[in-house]
């Protein structure tokens, strides 16, 4: 019996899923018919198109809200104006009642709550599509942060990833569309989503960072209480401090929060290979002693020495004007290394890269360089290795904080000493 209703809610929500995407087909073709009818330009039909993929993912719920944001990074798989509607994706869910918050944590810490706090607040400070956040003190007088996984979100997403799966195999049959591998990317965003639903993944990425920047006096991991940490449940200290961008409400020069924010991201990149994979100015903030915190370490990538050689073999060839170079390591570690038209692939990397060349590279920004290359590859539908992919958005992300600033950082500058210690 329990099969069988098993099958009714996937055919229910796949039919769901299919009717969400007919009706926005739907509204898509009658807004572009009136666009087209009063000849506004592509750039606003392309607009209106991201608008309505927006909308469907927000209407289709938590697990595609997820997919939505890691497919935001994705540009080598979508096209400009679906990446700038999906990265407004917010988790703007609201709060579940705390006697639900209560629940998982008396469940998995096996004590009641007003024994394992002195104090504990039922309003939550964050509330996204996977957990909230509750701040409370510990009976030692410490004030801690409280992630709370939600309720039956597990078994959501598992079943609708099921449902994409499902999907993704018919998208395969149709040969213009296997070239993009349906299947195997709804595999690469449910591992990105199991890391973020399991909360010992971001415990262990969290010591691995803290012993990362161990060293480091100007950046800050938070703190763990291990005893009070479950796959739903994550408890550490809670960190004072503004969003990184807010720096106007400190009194720290820009100028150093950037340098440390550079500084942060490419020693991850190209001297750890731990890279947090969702460095978003959200998920920095600067403390009330001038450090750099990083929060929210749920999602990350890692690059073995091989990789990290290729990165930055990468960067130096681009330095250099060597765009052949550039198209032979994205080629060499890419899933699918036999592409349809090698030479214009080639040609195109090379072209792109003759229009920068003549540049400064302080008049250059990597964001430019890694957007546009990932447009080419889209283009010559060259699959990238998916880390590679969101250690680039890490960078441009990275960049793109700094620049807000100091317009007068140079990512490659920094980025220097760090070449130079991988002796390529």
């Amino acid at each position: 019996m329990h099969l069988v209703w098993q099958k009714l809610r996937l055919f229910l929500r796949a039919l769901t899923i299919l009717f969400l995407v007919v009706r926005t087909a739907l509204r898509y073709g009658l807004g572009w018919t009136w666009l087209r009818l009063r000849g506004r330009p592509l750039s606003e039909r392309q607009a209106f198109f991201g608008t309505c993929v927006l909308a469907l993912f927000r209407s289709l719920g938590a697990t595609f809200i997820k997919v939505g944001q890691i497919m935001s990074t994705r540009p080598d798989l979508l096209p400009p104006h679906v990446i700038a509607a999906l990265s407004r994706l917010q988790d703007d869910v609201g709060p579940f009642p705390f006697a639900q918050v209560q629940r998982t944590i008396e469940e998995d810490l096996g004590r009641p709550l007003a024994e394992l706090f002195a104090e504990f607040s039922p309003q939550p400070i964050a509330s996204a599509s996977v957990a909230q956040v509750h701040r409370a003190r510990l009976p030692s007088g410490e004030l801690c942060a409280i992630k709370v996984r939600r309720p039956d979100i597990e078994e959501l997403c598992a079943f609708d990833l099921l449902v994409m799966r499902l999907y993704a195999r018919t998208l395969e049959l149709i040969p213009s569309l296997r070239l993009l591998a349906p299947l195997q990317s709804v595999e690469q965003f449910g591992r990105a989503i199991a890391m973020q639903l399991d909360f010992t993944i971001e415990a262990r990425n969290n010591v691995r960072f803290q012993k990362n920047f161990a060293g480091d006096p100007d950046v800050v991991v938070p703190k763990l209480y291990p005893a009070l940490c479950s796959r739903r449940v994550l408890v550490m200290e809670f960190i004072e401090g503004f969003k990184i961008l807010d720096f106007k409400k400190t009194q720290f020069e820009p100028r150093r929060l950037g340098q440390i924010g550079f500084r942060v991201m490419l020693k991850m990149v190209f001297a750890d290979g731990f890279v947090h994979a969702d460095l978003h100015p959200g998920n920095l903030l600067v403390t009330p002693q001038g450090q750099v915190a990083l929060l929210d370490l749920g999602l990350v990538a890692e690059l073995d020495d091989e990789h990290r050689t290729a990165f930055a073999r990468y960067f130096a060839a681009w330095s250099t004007g060597d765009g052949k170079t550039m198209a032979d390591i994205m080629v060499r570690h890419s899933p699918s290394p036999h592409i349809q038209d090698p030479v214009g692939f080639t040609a195109a990397i090379q072209e792109f890269v003759n229009r920068l060349h003549g540049k400064r590279l302080g008049e250059v920004e990597v964001a430019a360089v890694v957007f546009g290359m990932l447009q080419i590859l889209r283009r010559y539908r060259v699959r990238v290795n998916a880390t590679f992919t969101m250690v680039n958005i890490a960078i441009a992300v990275t960049e793109g904080i700094g620049k807000q600033l100091d317009p007068t950082l140079d990512l490659l500058a920094e980025a220097m000493p760090f070449f130079m210690a991988l002796k390529l």
